[in-house]
């Protein structure tokens, strides 16, 4: 009978620490929500972890040589599933200006979204597969 407790108690343990590991898929919404807030606040070098590696040089480099820039909002405006190619089309709108001017700029503009995986690491990240339009 203590044999059996033993072995029930193991198992539990083992189940529980089971369910504690992290999911191998990536949650889009909370990367979208990050990568909004992070432009919103400035930080270009946090917002460029969301590009692919191929478009994220691109788009630190257009925020890098700007210091007066001021994001005024930063939001989503809808978004559309291709699920043919396996991407989420985000459609943004950016509200911003740059100092000495006080005129608000808006830019609508679309980005795709796509699950790649780190065949390594057996994980599969959102990253954004477009660059990001050139708006100053």
């Amino acid at each position: 009978m203590i044999k059996f407790r033993f072995l029930l108690v193991g198992l539990l343990v083992l189940l529980s620490a089971c369910s504690l590991m992290p999911n191998h898929k990536d949650d889009f919404t909370k990367k979208n929500e990050d990568f909004m807030l992070r432009v919103r606040w400035l930080d270009f070098q946090g917002a460029s972890l969301h590009f692919s590696a191929e478009h994220r040089p691109d788009f630190a480099r257009q925020f890098s040589e700007v210091d007066d820039l001021k994001v005024t909002s930063f939001s989503m405006e809808r978004m559309d599933l291709d699920v043919e190619d396996g991407k989420v089309v985000v459609h943004y709108r950016l509200e911003y200006y740059i100092l000495p001017s006080a005129t608000v700029k808006k830019k609508r503009f679309s980005l795709a979204w796509k699950e790649e995986a780190d065949d390594r690491l057996e994980l599969a990240y959102w990253r954004i597969v477009d660059a990001f339009p050139e708006i100053l």
